[in-house]
């Protein structure tokens, strides 16, 4: 790279991004906090991981509390940022947390102490895989050495054609942690129907109701069927159901033999919402 100006990528981690992933392609993570009370406090994706994470939500009452990052934790991340470079800082759904405005918040009180790297804070409307997915595009122009305003310009085209498609085999997380706003199904769990759901333009919604969990992931790989661009690069994400996420890894590459498929597991901040046995996939559309 040599000592060229460059983009440097900043994001929550609740993108779900893995801290390999985001070493490889040189992310900063700005870590969400997770808390078992006031007593236990964890740092997401530094200290627990989401296998710890589901273990640890089986054999609790209360679920845990999460908080985005505080404007310190957005402060003390750009100030690493040496002068001569620029920060894009791409942030989960505004319409679902604060973290947004902390990240303008932090901008423009450095802006006032003199800090001299220029700071862009981009509200991608996505969270988990698919804010993960567009992280992900822009560092890849990033490392290339494109200018923030081309890096925006993509993020633009592809904030309106990222599909995430997803179900839960219980919706009981969803309802203790008050999520379940827009999902009309409310006594689904004992009707045994599943509401496939889809994020889009900043907010989670159900695009279907199934009888059945199995139904219910076959409607999710319809959707890849009939939305995706194929031979692209796909996040099939799943909350401790890895068997199951092999078995639709399967089904995809029938679909589409050249996706390029990352199993992952859904990070420890949205798995709370969700607990364990979601999955769900996240591509670019045509």
């Amino acid at each position: 790279m040599g000592s060229m100006h460059k983009v440097r990528i900043f994001t929550n981690s609740v993108s779900d991004l893995s801290p390999a992933l985001a070493a490889e392609y040189g992310v900063t993570l700005i870590p969400d906090v997770i808390a078992f009370g006031p007593q236990e406090q964890y740092l997401n994706n530094i200290d627990i991981d989401p296998p710890t994470l589901y273990q640890k939500l089986a054999a609790c009452e209360k679920l845990p509390t999460t908080s985005h990052p505080s404007l310190g934790a957005y402060i003390d991340a750009f100030r690493t940022v040496a002068a001569g470079d620029e920060i894009l800082c791409i942030n989960l759904t505004s319409k679902m947390s604060g973290s947004y405005n902390s990240a303008c918040t932090a901008k423009k009180m450095l802006a006032e102490q003199g800090f001299a790297v220029p700071i862009t804070t981009y509200d991608s409307l996505q969270v988990s895989f698919g804010l993960c997915e567009m992280v992900l595009e822009a560092a890849r122009m990033a490392n290339s050495g494109a200018a923030t305003a081309e890096i925006v310009a993509m993020l633009d085209r592809l904030r309106t054609r990222m599909g995430v498609y997803f179900v839960m085999e219980s919706l009981a997380n969803a309802r203790k942690g008050g999520r379940v706003g827009a999902i009309r199904v409310l006594a689904a769990d004992l009707l045994k129907v599943k509401p496939v759901l889809e994020f889009r333009d900043g907010l989670v919604r159900d695009v279907g109701i199934v009888r059945g969990f199995d139904a219910a992931v076959e409607q999710v790989i319809d959707r890849y069927r009939k939305q995706a661009r194929y031979g692209g690069e796909v996040f099939l994400f799943h909350a401790d159901r890895e068997k199951l996420a092999r078995r639709v890894r399967a089904c995809l590459l029938e679909i589409d033999p050249a996706a390029q498929i990352r199993i992952e597991w859904v990070g420890a901040v949205i798995g709370i919402y969700t607990g364990a046995g979601c999955i769900g996939v996240a591509f670019q559309e045509r």
